[in-house]
């Protein structure tokens, strides 16, 4: 009977980790401006300098 019980709860349990929204991908990546940059914080390196004369 406990081994029932405890199935039963982890049933239970398991139904409320189901997100119940219906948003769908391509709105929830519209939230996300993403641009491509190179560096680690995101900011674009300066141009190279220009060549000796």
């Amino acid at each position: 009977m406990r081994k029932v019980m405890i199935a039963a709860m982890a049933l239970v349990f398991n139904m409320f980790l189901f997100s119940c929204s219906d948003d769908s991908v391509a709105e929830m990546d519209s939230l996300y401006d993403i641009q491509a940059t190179e560096g680690d914080d995101g900011n674009t390196p300066p141009p190279p300098p220009p060549p000796a004369k």
